[in-house]
């Protein structure tokens, strides 16, 4: 197996198995709850939409640093350029983004349990907490996963979602000495309504099937 040629450490061990197990799952829970009959129609047609979403937002510009920005190899070591290299990156990634969203359908099902609404109408307490999510998330990664990669620093590239571009990126806080930027951020601050309205809009076009 490849990865056993790269020259991981312990750490760039963990990263790998992290990016790989969450890019994976949407297939695995795809498959699982088409098995079962329980796959909505319009959570596919959600998740789907998410990926080219993430994608052209933000991950493709992110990994070739297109517009004044690094490329991703150039932001990490040469083990983990190995281990994911760059050519299906930006895909895993976006494969990610597709779990973070999703696991916010689940999240607002679980709190509006027996309740549609959230997915019929915009409501501010689901925005707040699908906002929430994301943004606890994607610190989690510019602090720990993809640190060097996305924060401290990494200039990363303009995208349609990160409209500041690296030329304007303050920190906005610090957490255990690593700081968590502006740029870092802003990316699911502007998707959070983007992958909002998706939602809402499948779930009705489908009538919640």
């Amino acid at each position: 197996m490849w990865l056993f040629d790269c020259g991981l450490d312990s750490i760039e061990w963990r990263r790998v198995v992290v990016v790989y197990t969450v890019s994976v799952s949407p297939f695995i829970l795809f498959a699982y709850l088409t098995y079962k009959g329980m796959m909505k129609t319009w959570i596919t047609y959600t998740i789907i939409s998410s990926f080219f979403i993430a994608m052209f937002g933000w991950e493709i510009w992110l990994n070739f640093g297109l517009l004044d920005g690094q490329a991703v190899d150039l932001r990490r070591s040469e083990a983990l350029s190995c281990a994911i290299p760059s050519s299906i990156n930006w895909i895993t990634n976006s494969l990610g983004d597709v779990s973070i969203v999703w696991f916010g359908i689940i999240l607002l099902s679980y709190i509006f349990k027996n309740n549609n609404s959230p997915f019929e109408k915009f409501l501010l307490p689901a925005f707040v907490i699908l906002l929430s999510w994301f943004l606890i998330q994607n610190i989690w990664v510019e602090i720990v996963l993809y640190y060097n990669q996305v924060g401290g620093d990494a200039r990363l590239s303009w995208a349609p979602l990160m409209p500041l571009g690296p030329w304007f990126n303050p920190s906005l806080f610090s957490i255990f000495g690593r700081e968590v930027t502006f740029q870092g951020q802003i990316v699911w601050v502007l998707a959070t309504p983007i992958y909002y309205f998706v939602m809402i809009y499948f779930y009705r076009k489908t009538k919640g099937r």
